[in-house]
C-alpha cells in the first residue's frame, strides 16, 4: 500500500508539472502601454512609423500611430486590433486595423518579461520590422 501511495504522489506531481509547463504565458502577460518604432516597405513604398500601443490583457489592443509612407507623413491615427499569446512558446500574433492603411498582421516575440517586444509583419507585400518597449 505504501508503494502505491508513493507512486500516486509521484504521478500527480509529474502531471501537475506538465500542465504548468504547457501553459507558461497568456494574453494577460501582454498588458500595458508600449512605445514602438518600425520601418520597412509596404507594397513598393518605404515605410517608417512610431506610436503607442495599449495591450489590454484580454486580447484587445489599440493605439496611436504616425506613419510616413515614401516620405509623406500621414496624420496621427487611432487604430484597434486583437492579439493572442501562445501559451507554450510565449510568442504572439497581432492584427492591427489601421484607417487609411488597412489590416496588418504581425508575429511578435517578447523579451525581458514582456517589457520589450520585437515584431515583423506577416502580410505578403509588407516587409516591416520593429521594437516596442513597455512604458
Amino acid at each position: 500500500m505504501k508503494k502505491l501511495a508513493v507512486f500516486a504522489s509521484m504521478l500527480i506531481c509529474t502531471i501537475a508539472h506538465q500542465i504548468h509547463a504547457e501553459e507558461q504565458c497568456s494574453n494577460a502577460d501582454l498588458r500595458g502601454v508600449y512605445s514602438f518604432v518600425a520601418s520597412g516597405t509596404f507594397g513598393a513604398a518605404s515605410f517608417v512609423t512610431a506610436g503607442l500601443t495599449t495591450y489590454h490583457g484580454d486580447g484587445q489592443v489599440d493605439g496611436l500611430i504616425q506613419i510616413s509612407l515614401n516620405g509623406n507623413a500621414m496624420k496621427v491615427t487611432s487604430w484597434t486590433g486583437k492579439y493572442t499569446v501562445d501559451p507554450v512558446n510565449c510568442t504572439a500574433t497581432k492584427t492591427a486595423d489601421i484607417p487609411g492603411v488597412g489590416t496588418v498582421h504581425f508575429f511578435v516575440t517578447a523579451g525581458d518579461g514582456f517589457r520589450e517586444l520585437r515584431f515583423i509583419s506577416t502580410d505578403t507585400g509588407a516587409s516591416i520590422s520593429g521594437t516596442a518597449r513597455k512604458q
